[in-house]
């Protein structure tokens, strides 16, 4: 049963207890963050996962994130569950710990401008929350004040990549995403409300639409040498 079928008054009373936990989980950030290490636990990765969650682990080993990472795996129907309650599966402070990541594509590039990859790249990726929805303007401001003089806005395009392109840079499949173990070196964008969040923790796709990966912010931060953007 989702939350959506109990009556109107259990809703609320779940919207409520739903707020107290967030605001208690805040009150203790510190203990929580202290006590991440202790809930981590070596994952075994069958063989029907290998080329996907096991890439990330792979990643996560090359980054020096495997002593903070923790690793759900989720029902085949979790996407059809409402935030909140994959939130709670997979140990969410709240829903706005929920993540994703997207790869998104400049239609406007062009090779023309003879501009580095590193201030004026074709394909980014982006970790954001699913509360809060990528301002592509905000991307364009960025790149274009890298550059002394910037080309025409036309030029910087930002748009969500097509199935098919995501996954030849990342190798992996829709609602598995993950900036972690990716098949092509592209930047890795964060948004900057995920710095905010309290506890300083995230979840997002794991390499499959099955397996999930939370993260101490910071720590993210330091191996991926990600941007942080605001992107709202």
């Amino acid at each position: 049963m989702f939350v959506g079928d109990l009556s109107n008054d259990l809703q609320l009373a779940i919207e409520s207890l739903n707020a107290d936990i967030v605001e208690l989980y805040k009150g203790f950030a510190d203990h929580y963050h202290d006590q991440w290490d202790n809930g981590v636990e070596q994952v075994n990765v069958t063989a029907d996962f290998q080329d996907s969650v096991g890439k990330v682990q792979k990643g996560c080993d090359q980054l020096g994130l495997t002593k903070v990472a923790r690793y759900y795996h989720v029902e085949s129907d979790y996407y059809d569950w409402p935030l909140r309650q994959r939130a709670f599966r997979v140990l969410a402070p709240s829903p706005a710990h929920m993540c994703k990541t997207v790869v998104m594509v400049n239609q406007g590039y062009s090779e023309k401008l003879g501009l580095d990859e590193s201030v004026y790249p074709r394909y980014v990726c982006v970790v954001t929350q699913y509360i809060a929805p990528v301002n592509t303007a905000k991307l364009l401001d960025y790149y274009r004040g890298l550059v002394e003089k910037p080309a025409g806005k036309k030029f910087y395009n930002f748009r969500l990549a097509k199935h098919e392109i995501s996954f030849e840079l990342t190798g992996f499949r829709t609602g598995g995403v993950t900036p972690i173990g990716m098949d092509k070196q592209i930047p890795i964008i964060l948004a900057e409300s995920i710095t905010k969040l309290s506890p300083s923790t995230f979840v997002m796709g794991a390499g499959h639409i099955d397996w999930k990966i939370a993260l101490p912010v910071q720590d993210f931060i330091k191996a991926t040498n990600c941007l942080v953007l605001d992107l709202e």
